[in-house]
């Protein structure tokens, strides 16, 4: 009877997605190096806006470093299976993907970033005013869809912590950063 019990139970838990399994060492890696990657970029002067002009370079990009308490809050969101942002609060920004349950993990977090990149081009970032060195954002940054972006890029962030819940039909990949309000460049 004990037996049925606790195959019942693993059924239940597997069924509603109430399981936790933390992201393996290469897809911390791949977090990891597409982080840096892009960033590297954009401190170089080698990423462009939507209007094919490029962005400035960056004064003083931080190296992105993986933190495994930043996994664990992201994993628990990740875990949900909503697709939808949490309320993470604090000092955390927050970026959300969701993807097919066939891919491997490295490489989901390969398309995820590489998506949430991509609102640079696609929608565009407003420049620094004349006389400031810091690309704004508040105000009409907040409206332009590049949330994902910002969170990529803001220099001062050297920390990241990814999940991913593997649900029924899709994985969701849930990031969290240190936030900040502008990108200094």
């Amino acid at each position: 009877m004990f037996i049925k019990f606790l195959a019942f139970l693993t059924l239940a838990t597997i069924m509603n997605n109430e399981f936790t399994q933390a992201i393996d060492k290469a897809a911390r890696e791949a977090v990891d190096y597409w982080h840096n990657y892009y960033r590297t970029e954009l401190a170089a002067g080698r990423v462009k806006n939507y209007n094919g002009k490029l962005m400035p370079k960056a004064k003083d990009m931080k190296k992105m470093k993986f933190s495994m308490e930043l996994e664990k809050s992201a994993q628990a969101w990740a875990d949900k299976c909503t697709y939808s942002h949490s309320d993470p609060g604090g000092n955390y920004g927050e970026s959300f993907f969701a993807t097919t349950k066939y891919e491997n993990d490295s490489y989901a977090i390969q398309r995820s970033i590489t998506a949430w990149w991509a609102e640079l081009p696609a929608k565009g970032a407003v420049l620094p005013e004349p006389g400031q060195d810091c690309v704004p954002f508040n105000g009409p940054q907040n409206s332009r869809g590049i949330g994902h972006w910002t969170q990529l890029a803001w220099w001062e962030t050297n920390q990241v912590g990814c999940g991913i819940g593997r649900c029924n039909k899709y994985k969701t990949i849930c990031c969290l950063s240190l936030q900040k309000t502008v990108i200094n460049i």
